[in-house]
């Protein structure tokens, strides 16, 4: 998704850890983003997956852009913002807007895991290959509103399954990848696609 075209001046931002919603739903429902809108099918999420994303998220931030993150010292301290996602895209929105204008933050991080699937076997042969889902929001706090947005859906397939994904079957060795490695892989990504799509602010 592409940044708002009235992009604000951002120095300063809240990183809110992410949220497992799949927790809230049986494996395999569709559901829709609390903040984006985007579809989602939920799957089984690995323990400890939400900090894994979260700490992945934290790094780059503080690796790929020159924002300030609040509260110093904090990187990963919004657990108030963690709201009922089952309330309206509005009011998460305006929640999460409100709690980082509070800690004097220009925007929120927000990420959000609706599937984090390990394979089931090793490298060179699974019985299910690894599959992830999740969004990260970047969310103005002076108004709530989402400013930019990024959404990751994958599960591995054999060459065999679809030749046209051979580029990507490649570049991963011609192997099955764990969860973390596809998650570590679509976050450089991501980033990648922030720094070159950040409009400049000076």
């Amino acid at each position: 998704v592409q940044f708002q075209s009235d992009l604000p001046p951002i120095e300063s931002v809240v990183i809110a850890p992410f949220e497992n919603l799949a927790q809230r739903w049986e494996s395999g429902t569709v559901v829709r983003s609390p903040i984006s809108g985007w579809i989602f099918v939920t799957g089984p999420v690995s323990i400890g997956a939400d900090r894994f994303l979260t700490d992945q998220l934290v790094s780059h931030v503080q690796r790929d852009t020159a924002f300030e993150i609040l509260p110093p010292g904090e990187p990963a301290a919004l657990p108030e913002a963690v709201v009922d996602s089952s309330g309206s895209q509005g009011t998460r929105l305006e929640q999460l807007s409100q709690r980082g204008r509070r800690l004097g933050a220009d925007a929120v991080f927000a990420g959000h895991v609706y599937r984090f699937r390990e394979r089931a076997g090793g490298e060179l042969s699974v019985q299910s290959p690894a599959s992830v889902g999740f969004e990260i929001s970047l969310i103005d706090c002076r108004e709530p509103r989402v400013l930019w947005s990024a959404v990751y859906d994958y599960t591995q397939q054999a060459l065999s399954d679809n030749l046209l994904g051979a580029g990507n079957f490649f570049r991963r060795g011609g192997r099955w990848v764990t969860a973390e490695e596809l998650a570590t892989a679509a976050m450089d990504h991501i980033f990648d696609d922030f720094r070159r799509r950040m409009p400049s602010q000076t």
